[in-house]
């Protein structure tokens, strides 16, 4: 039998710990701890159980569901446990491969409400998304919510962390606005290889983007949303209507989610990523001051190397503005560096990444009186990201593979010989 129990939920202050029992083959899909934790820079004492228990259903309900196994816990708020049908039907709408089973067993459903106080909450990382969201909600006045899940069974140091809350804090004080920040381990309490191992090619996207990470964000906001008495928490779309995608975090997941008195909202899905930079770069041009936009969560500051930060950049270029100005320390060539990049990197490229590349080209090319850099539209506009993608992974084949080759062998070689001693 494959069932997860919940067996304890600890709080002590601001921290909450959960503690589980995993019966049955599933237990390869967990760290050996069988330890979840949410630390919150507020007090969570006062929280229902059956609501603090909302976080860890939603981490572990996906992995259930594709497994057939069931998630035992002792209470849990009504709303939300009604909402899990919903949830798990559209993610049945987007994974046909896989069968959609498994179930959430409680002894007691609770029936948590109450009057909203406060308008809007927005899961809030500093990046593109984040912003344009903010900026269609700045009227709300928005709770700020930033997270950080890649620590362990405890709090961690981390130069990028500490980083990203000095960077939204200053955002809220600059703004008038209140920060929630929340430390976790959601992103590690899994063994996300393991079930990609099995998973991945039946599902087509991993784990970790393909049904987990939008639960598992929205979930650990959940708790402090009903504390605060939040009508709404926001999340910034990352793709857009009439662009197939499969991702954990889509409308038809995210605005099934229910809690209590409060709900969830998938916000921008009917603009694409070129039209929020338009958004962000009109927004603070007209306001004549500007922000760094928060791209590159891997370093403490914007790298201007990686494909996230250079496709912000392009965006920002296809508007008629400087990069320079919303946090990009970029080189003196950018046409150059552009360039370089991507003959480079070209062929790492998938679909999704080439339509928004090709997003910001098509404004430039509406918008090339204005465009700063003139020798980018040289050769730039005229770009075939498919074309030169094919050329670029003949090339690396060809190029590499004889190493490929080699290090399968040796691969090979050390397994039969290893099953020979």
């Amino acid at each position: 039998m494959k069932n997860i129990i919940l067996d304890e939920i600890i709080v002590k202050g601001n921290r909450v710990d959960y503690f589980f029992t995993v019966n049955g083959k599933v237990q390869k899909y967990f760290k050996k701890s069988n330890h979840l934790f949410m630390e919150y820079n507020v007090d969570a004492n006062d929280i229902p159980i059956s609501i603090l228990t909302i976080p860890f259903v939603a981490n572990i309900a996906p992995l259930a569901w594709i497994t057939d196994s069931s998630i035992s816990v002792s209470e849990l708020d009504e709303s939300f446990h009604d909402c899990l049908s919903n949830i798990k039907e559209a993610y049945q709408n987007m994974y046909p491969e896989v069968t959609f089973k498994g179930q959430i067993l409680t002894s007691s459903l609770v029936n948590n409400s109450y009057v909203p106080e406060q308008e809007a909450a927005q899961l809030f990382s500093g990046g593109l998304d984040a912003l344009a969201t903010y900026i269609r909600l700045k009227d709300k006045k928005p709770l700020l919510i930033t997270e950080y899940a890649w620590h362990h069974d405890d709090i961690q140091k981390s130069e990028v962390w500490n980083q990203d809350k000095k960077h939204v804090i200053r955002f809220a004080m600059d703004n008038g606005l209140t920060n929630i920040l929340i430390d976790s381990n959601y992103g590690t309490f899994m063994n996300a290889q393991s079930i990609d191992r099995d998973f991945l090619k039946r599902l087509g996207d991993s784990w970790w983007h393909g049904l987990h990470h939008s639960l598992a964000i929205i979930s650990a906001a959940i708790p402090i949303a009903y504390q605060l008495k939040v009508e709404c928490i926001y999340i910034a779309s990352s793709f857009f209507k009439g662009y197939k995608a499969k991702c954990a975090s889509d409308p038809t997941v995210d605005n099934e989610i229910k809690y209590a008195s409060g709900k969830v909202f998938h916000d921008g899905y009917e603009i694409n990523r070129q039209q929020k930079v338009k958004i962000v770069v009109d927004h603070y041009s007209n306001e004549n001051k500007y922000v760094d936009i928060r791209v590159c969560f891997l370093n403490k500051g914007n790298c201007c190397n990686c494909e996230k930060c250079l496709r912000t950049i392009i965006g920002i270029v296809a508007e008629g503005e400087n990069p320079q100005n919303f946090g990009f320390n970029i080189p003196d060539n950018l046409s150059r560096h552009i360039n370089n990049f991507l003959e480079e990197n070209i062929k790492y490229f998938n679909p999704s990444k080439i339509m928004q590349w090709k997003l910001s080209i098509n404004r430039m090319r509406e918008n090339r009186d204005n465009i700063l850099y003139p020798d980018l539209l040289d050769w730039f506009l005229d770009y075939d990201f498919v074309t030169e993608r094919k050329k670029s992974l003949i090339k690396y084949r060809v190029t590499k593979f004889l190493p490929i080759v080699k290090r399968r062998i040796r691969t090979w070689l050390n397994g039969k010989l290893a099953q020979n001693t």
